[in-house]
This record gives structure tokens, sequence and C-alpha cells, in this order.
């Protein structure tokens, strides 16, 4: 499994958004998706995950997904919102959804698989501050399982950035993160115009040498933990996602440091 970076918004009363603003942040997300080149794995920030229900509909003429594409355009030509439509045809019975996304107890979740390539971390980012000022009333909680973001999980508020403090070794390093603002790696794009593409088929995999076969997976299933930076996690040049927090927070159990 390719390294991801994590998104949720938790289902807690004190996270709240609407469906114009959900229609933003969709908006947002496709235009990311379409401007730039992802070589492992696109952006998937979902409110529902939709399966057919091919158990009740699987002796029909017509293909299940064909019937729930006509009534998709039927229910659209109604006026309904893509979620009341969702709602209709998991009533009807023609859809078994999964709501919040990818992971359970949110209200929207997703993940996109970035291996090691950095650009691609910090354009994810990128999307989820912006759309953190699109839905003023949630809370976005991220995650990076490699290290551009060098404290692991952070939180997006209205373009605000706050680090739990259990993610912190000490105080004096909160103070530090605080006083440089340098939560995110810088990121040089350049170093990245010719990444490969995520394969996870290999051609006679079994038969090469175990130095290609060591070489081929690091390509497509890499972490990226070591990265491609120039000292300490940065590049010397390049996108400062840093630059465009409004403020940065540290916040523990019993509220801010």
């Amino acid at each position: 499994m390719g390294r991801r970076i994590i998104y949720r918004i938790e289902e807690k009363g004190t996270n709240r958004f609407s469906d114009e603003e959900w229609d933003e942040v969709e908006r947002l997300q496709h235009w990311y998706n379409s401007e730039f080149s992802w070589s492992t794995g696109r952006l998937a920030f979902k409110r529902f995950v939709l399966f057919p229900n091919t158990e009740d509909f699987e002796n029909l003429e017509m293909p299940v997904w064909d019937v729930i594409s006509k009534r998709h355009q039927s229910l659209r030509a109604d006026g309904l919102t893509e979620r009341e439509i969702v709602l209709q045809m998991e009533k009807d019975k023609l859809l078994v959804v999964k709501w919040g996304g990818y992971y359970d107890s949110c209200l929207a979740s997703g993940f996109t698989r970035v291996a090691d390539n950095e650009w691609n971390a910090y354009l994810a980012c990128d999307f989820l501050l912006k759309s953190s000022t699109l839905l003023p009333n949630a809370i976005i909680s991220v995650t990076d399982e490699g290290k551009f973001i060098k404290t692991g999980r952070v939180e997006f508020r209205n373009a605000s950035v706050f680090l739990p403090q259990d993610v912190l070794a000490s105080d004096n390093e909160a103070a530090e993160m605080l006083r440089t603002g340098r939560v995110f790696s810088v990121v040089d794009a350049e170093k990245y115009n010719r990444h490969p593409s995520f394969r996870n088929i290999i051609p006679e995999f079994n038969k090469l040498k175990a130095s290609e076969r060591k070489k081929l997976v690091r390509n497509w299933n890499w972490l990226g933990y070591e990265g491609n930076f120039d000292a300490d996690g940065d590049d010397q040049k390049g996108f400062d996602l840093n630059t465009k927090v409004r403020l940065f927070e540290v916040e523990g159990a019993d509220g801010k440091l």
C-alpha cells in the first residue's frame, strides 16, 4: 500500500456544512484533479461511497448500473440535489450507501495515495486548506503517512492549522513550531515533473533479479519517508504551504496551549 494523505470530517455536533458549501468543495476538487498531474492517486474527498444493489437487481434484462443511471437522470430532471438523489435511490434500494465516505463516523472522508511524490502531497494539503475556507464550520483532520506534514497529523479550520498536542514531543517543540511556522515541508515541484505513474502490475516480475524487483517496487509502493529534499525535509526553493496558513495553534485535551 503506497503512502497516503488521509482526510476526515468527523461526525460530531460541532462539524456541519450545507449542500451548497459541499458543492463548492467538489468543484474545487474537480479542478485540482483536472489541472494537475497525479502520479499515484487523485483527490477523493467524499460524502458517500456508492455500491449497486446487485443482490435485488441481478436478474434484470438491463444492467443495474443502467437502471441507476436512468433513475439518476430522472431525479436530476426533477430538480433534486445530488444528496437528495442518493437518499431517494437508497430508499428505492437501487444503491447501498456508505455514508461519510471511506471512513466510519464521518460526515465526509477520503484519501489520496501519493507514495514518494511530495508535490502531490503538497497539492492534496493545499486543496484541503482551501476547502477549510469553504467549510468554515467544519474541522478537517489530515494525516500524512510520510513527512510532508512534519508532525504527521494536523487539523484545518478555516485556513488555520491546529497541531494536536499528542503529536508533539514536548512544550518546547510546540513553541518552536509556533515560532517558526514550519509545519509543512517546502517542495520543489520541478523535481517531480517526470515522476513515474503508479503501476500495480509488472510483467514477468518473478523472473527479475532481486535488485531489479526492489527498484521497481520502490517506484510505486514506496512510503516516501526519506523524500528527495535538499536538507531536513525541505527543499531550498519551492512551494511553501506554511505561508498560506492564517494562524498556527497547538491544541491539547484542555484547549489551546
